[in-house]
């Protein structure tokens, strides 16, 4: 009952929100994770709509929906008269990010990823991004989407000062990864700050990643600076989180009072 609960709080907390994430959904995320972490027993049927309904605390309807979206996507089997068996063999394509693969978007972990710029436009730079840039008027503005196996999981958006935007090849800029294109005209890059956080998908992030408006996404922020520490971009990054994942390995130096952590990145 613990989950009807927490659902029951989130309908009534979006009763009058209509970007919440619906509720057949949520189901069908939790439901997904149980599936993929192989909670259920391969050989015997999932609970009956009954009691996923009351599990939950919802209509049979949604758990129904929930269902065939979950067929739809290859895991689950519904046998007629029998019941909703989990697909064995499930294999969830994640990429780890790190700075290469920042750098490098083509470089992942379990498969090769593809990268589509969706535009490239010169425009008034957004209230935050001037502050982060040194009061930048303008800036060029990329988005782009990442996919593996025709998935989209990754919606990035990159900023780059006019006056270092129009030092680069436009051709390339459409072409190859920003980043790149910066330390192959010279500017090289020394540091990075970067923060994430959390967001839901609004109406053009939830067409992009083809996910329902409302939807939670991992947000994730990186400012480059070049060694006179001027800052060189920012590039801002939406993932789908049933296919991203964050990881960093922690080392720890000395013991008592000297003791402190470093981090490492982890190669995708």
């Amino acid at each position: 009952m613990e989950q009807a609960q927490k659902l029951e709080g989130r309908r009534k907390a979006g009763s009058e929100d209509r970007t919440v994430t619906p509720l057949y959904h949520q189901v069908y995320i939790v439901l997904r994770e149980k599936i993929l972490a192989s909670v259920y027993a391969p050989d015997l049927p999932l609970p009956g709509e009954h009691q996923l309904a009351e599990e939950f605390g919802v209509s049979r309807v949604t758990i129904r929906r929930t269902l065939k979206n979950l067929e739809l996507d290859g895991l689950v089997d519904r046998r007629r008269g029998i019941g909703t068996f989990p697909v064995t063999g499930l294999r969830v394509i994640r990429d780890r990010y790190n700075i290469d693969g920042m750098l490098d978007p083509g470089k992942f972990r379990d498969a090769p990823a593809k990268i589509s710029t969706r535009s490239v436009q010169l425009i008034n730079s957004p209230a935050h991004i001037s502050r982060q840039l040194n009061d930048t008027q303008q800036v060029l503005r990329i988005n782009r989407v990442r996919t593996v196996k025709q998935e989209p999981f990754t919606q990035l958006t990159i900023y780059l000062p006019k006056n270092i935007a129009d030092q680069l090849d436009s051709n390339l800029i459409k072409k190859k990864a920003a980043l790149v294109v910066l330390e192959e005209a010279g500017f090289y890059m020394t540091r990075t700050e970067q923060s994430i956080s959390a967001k839901a998908a609004d109406d053009v992030s939830a067409l992009l990643l083809e996910v329902p408006v409302g939807s939670p996404l991992i947000s994730m922020s990186a400012i480059f600076f070049d060694h006179n520490d001027e800052p060189l971009a920012i590039m801002e990054g939406l993932f789908r989180p049933d296919l991203y994942e964050y990881k960093t390995t922690a080392i720890r130096h000395g013991t008592g009072k000297s003791a402190h952590w470093t981090t490492q990145h982890i190669i995708g």
